[in-house]
């Protein structure tokens, strides 16, 4: 468009210029040069220039009309050049004829009937044969128009001179004929080109103000006339060029551009052409003016074709109801064949209409064929169903989920998606009975988050609740069962499995219904509890005094007892929680067993307290801690884990459980994320070329919309290459976090940064996670495998696990590996990455460095091409 706002003053003054050459008296007849001709012809190239110009920035189909235009234009300039010139001045050498000019000006005048005829093409299913009639019926009675009212009392006996006739034919019926054609063909056109099709029309009617001045002119050879005639072309060439630009400066074409639409400057045309011919036939009855031959056949031919048009109607009516008929019939079928419903109902929410589907699938009876959808429901489902479809438009939502009551008791669940007819107050539904599918789905969570042994919420359950906001204060029971160990040597598992079932059941029993029970796996349980530190130590008597009591298990009596750890739950704190009541286990079984401690040294709340995180990072207090990673087979340095820690003035190194902890009861765990990352790779991008860094996400603090911005900058400030970082997460991270966090790790990983499951095989499922997110690595906790001892079965459940991850492209590392025994079974059987108490831990930066100058025995420098291990 900013072409056409600078064309616009030369358009102002090219026009204004020929105007005023144009009223300047042409030379007389016969005379060399003639000025205006030239005028003509020099507007009319330029008119060709500009045209071609134009049409070179369209796209390549949308230039074929405005081309024809712009060649229209080039010819009249030659046609205009020969008249002026006098070149070619009779065309085959017989005086009074035809010269070559007249000719190539003749040609040119139709080039915006063709160009009109290209627009009317583009309209979809466009029809030629109607095209050709409604051009043929528009044209006709104009000519009948101008033949009853200009040309037939022009021609009268002795008005004119015989020789002047033809010319006087000439130009009287151009104007009918291009005018009625170009505005047939221009009534319906697309949104897109109605402006450029309303400029065609424009152009068309003003050269047919010019054929019909210089009609006059030659019935009344005045010099005004003719230099009118100029002028009207020179405003069709200038209005010819502000077209082409107003198509060139469209937008490119959208979906509702290719809408069809009526224009009003063809509707106008045909309208005044229809009515013209009785409105000039009543004139000449009561003026009694002579009606030639020519007239009345005219006006039969419009009649045969008003007729003819009326058939093609007729007939178009009759195929439209038939395909619309069909059409019906064929919806009828595919909805009554279909296993989902289809209802529509109307604003009261009475069924108006259900295929056979629906009315099994919401019950409806055949005496009552239009209740209301409302009473076929489920009681407790009415008030949220109405709301849903008849609320105000935010509470209306696309999909709903109603129950309908059965006659076997179990409701049937349906998914309901509908939209509503504009303008009718009725809404469509699509029914699909989803009854199977919410049952499985039910039962494949209940068994997520159930252990199939004693039927009791698993580890994932309980992570789950313990991350879910809670109002009360919350306490954390972890226990275990003294003296288990016995029960599977001298009676078998069975009898241990039996055991496990017994315990399970009395802890359900002595603790409210409220409270959470859950297998962690083995002989460990948890028990989560609403209620303050009293409250938990009086359930952690009563599990200690009621699991101490003996067991009849299969025949045989047992005695086993029960230890118990005690903490308080934090919000957000589940990890730590769970850390702190395991601390406390601990303590109570090295006090001797079959008593329970709390654990009440909340350094994480202590140093939220008394200390500013902020401060701790800007002043260094806070640090980054390693453990090695070195492959099994070779004792390879391969990457290393980092934890942030908390050199804290007072309270000592606070691990980092308790500094996220501490961070998010102050709002820092943003912060504190984004130097963690920032800071493992600034640190390992100075140690070592090869060596990988992982770094723990947290849960609950983890601020994913965030965690691809901060990657990306911590790399590109530290100069690290994406796949030496991994980040790494467990499955809490997945269940607690924001539903940005997995295209958050998608995004990370397409930028090549590897990803790291933690804690695998210790969730809800092997396999769930795989699918959701590209892993390149899981990590398995070796301590949850097996009895700390067991390393057989512990070997079993590694290398199993090695061999199902490695079908996934995937790559293992054994986490927490403190054995130097297992360690060496791991060495020899399997091969991946190995990290724990084993190998070098809890480094600093400057120790690390030094550690790969001057490997231990147990891992040797990173000096060589490492094999594919990862963090």
């Amino acid at each position: 468009m900013t072409g056409v706002r600078r064309s616009a003053p030369a358009l102002t003054a090219l026009a204004a210029l020929a105007a005023v050459l144009l009223v300047l008296p042409p030379g007389p007849a016969g005379e060399l040069p003639q000025w205006d001709d030239l005028v003509l012809a020099a507007t009319a190239a330029w008119a060709a220039w500009r045209c071609s110009a134009l049409t070179r920035s369209m796209r390549h189909r949308d230039r074929l009309p405005w081309q024809v235009l712009g060649a229209g234009a080039l010819v009249f300039a030659a046609g205009s050049l020969a008249t002026g010139t006098g070149i070619g001045a009779e065309l085959g050498g017989q005086a009074g004829g035809p010269g070559l000019g007249d000719v190539l000006i003749m040609l040119a005048s139709f080039g915006p009937t063709v160009s009109a005829a290209l627009l009317g093409g583009r309209v979809p299913g466009t029809r030629w044969p109607v095209l050709v009639i409604d051009g043929l019926l528009a044209t006709v009675a104009l000519v009948v128009v101008a033949d009853v009212l200009v040309l037939s009392p022009a021609l009268a006996p002795g008005a004119l001179a015989d020789d002047r006739e033809p010319l006087l034919l000439a130009y009287g019926l151009y104007p009918a004929v291009v005018v009625g054609v170009v505005g047939a063909l221009c009534t319906v056109t697309t949104r897109a080109v109605t402006r450029s099709a309303t400029g065609i029309v424009l152009v068309t009617g003003l050269l047919a103000l010019a054929s019909g001045l210089l009609a006059v002119h030659v019935a009344r050879p005045e010099p005004g006339w003719a230099a009118a005639a100029d002028v009207a072309v020179v405003l069709a060439l200038v209005s010819g060029v502000r077209v082409v630009q107003l198509a060139a400066g469209r937008p490119a074409p959208s979906a509702a551009d290719a809408a069809v639409a009526v224009n009003p400057a063809g509707a106008v045309i045909v309208v005044v052409a229809l009515v013209g011919v009785p409105v000039a036939l009543l004139t000449a009855l009561v003026r009694g003016m002579p009606l030639h031959v020519g007239a009345v056949a005219g006006t039969a031919i419009v009649i045969a074709l008003l007729l003819l048009r009326m058939v093609g109607r007729i007939r178009d009516a009759g195929r439209a109801r038939e395909d619309l008929v069909r059409s019906e019939q064929d919806f009828r079928g595919l909805v009554e064949a279909s296993s989902d419903g289809v209802a529509i109902v109307d604003a009261d929410l009475r069924l108006e209409f259900t295929s056979p589907a629906a009315r099994t699938l919401l019950g409806v009876a055949d005496p009552d064929p239009h209740p209301l959808l409302l009473d076929l429901l489920h009681e407790e489902d009415r008030p949220r169903v109405r709301l849903e479809l008849t609320g105000a438009v935010g509470a209306v939502t696309p999909t709903l989920q109603l129950r309908v009551p059965h006659a076997d008791g179990e409701p049937r669940e349906l998914e309901v998606t509908h939209h509503e007819r504009p303008g009718s107050g009725r809404r469509v539904l699509h029914l699909r009975d989803v009854t199977t599918r919410r049952r499985r789905e039910r039962e494949l969570e209940r068994m997520a988050f159930t252990d199939h042994l004693t039927r009791l919420p698993n580890r994932a359950m309980l992570f789950q609740e313990m991350a879910a906001p809670s109002a009360a204060e919350r306490r954390l029971l972890v226990l275990d069962l003294d003296g288990f160990k016995a029960v599977n040597d001298t009676a078998g598992h069975e009898s241990g499995d039996l055991l496990l079932v017994e315990v399970a059941r009395r802890l359900q029993g002595l603790l409210r219904t409220d409270d959470l029970v859950a297998r962690l796996g083995g002989d460990e349980f948890a028990v989560l509890i609403a209620g303050d530190e009293e409250a938990g130590t009086e359930a952690a008597q009563r599990v200690v005094d009621v699991l101490g009591q003996p067991y009849r298990v299969g025949g045989r009596t047992f005695s086993v007892g029960a230890s118990v750890g005690l903490c308080r739950v934090h919000p957000g704190g589940g990890q730590l929680a769970f850390r702190l009541a395991d601390t406390a286990l601990r303590a109570a079984k090295q006090a001797g067993k079959g008593c329970w401690r709390v654990h009440s040294e909340d350094r994480g709340g202590q140093a939220a307290a008394t200390s500013d995180v902020a401060a701790a990072l800007a002043g260094g207090e806070v640090q980054l801690r390693y453990d090695v990673v070195a492959t099994s087979d070779t004792g390879l340095i391969t990457g290393v884990h980092t934890a942030p820690v908390w050199a804290h003035p007072e309270l000592g190194l606070l691990p980092a459980a308790e500094l996220w902890a501490a961070a998010e009861r102050q709002g820092q765990d943003g912060a504190l994320q984004q130097w963690l990352i920032r800071q493992a790779c600034a640190e390992v991008a100075a140690l070592d070329g090869e060596l990988q860094v992982g770094v723990d996400l947290p849960p609950r603090q983890l601020r994913a919309d965030e965690l691809a911005g901060e990657v990306a900058a911590a790399l590109a400030g530290s100069g690290m290459a994406p796949r030496r970082l991994v980040l790494a997460f467990d499955e809490e991270v997945l269940q607690t976090s924001s539903a940005g966090l997995i295209p958050a790790l998608h995004v990370v990983r397409a930028a090549g940064v590897h990803l790291c499951l933690n804690d695998f095989g210790m969730g809800s499922t092997l396999w769930s996670q795989l699918a959701r997110v590209p892993l390149d690595t899981v990590r398995v906790d070796v301590r949850g495998l097996a009895a700390p001892d067991d390393h057989e079965r512990t070997m079993k459940v590694l290398t199993a696990i090695e061999s199902s991850a490695a079908a996934f492209d995937v790559y293992t590392l054994a986490g927490e590996v403190g054995s130097p025994e297992l360690y060496d079974r791991i060495r020899t059987q399997c091969r991946m990455a190995v990290t724990g108490p084993v190998l070098p831990v809890g480094l600093s930066a400057p120790q690390v460095a030094t550690l790969l100058r001057h490997p231990s025995a147990t891992v040797v420098a990173a000096s060589v091409p490492r094999p594919r291990a990862e963090v």
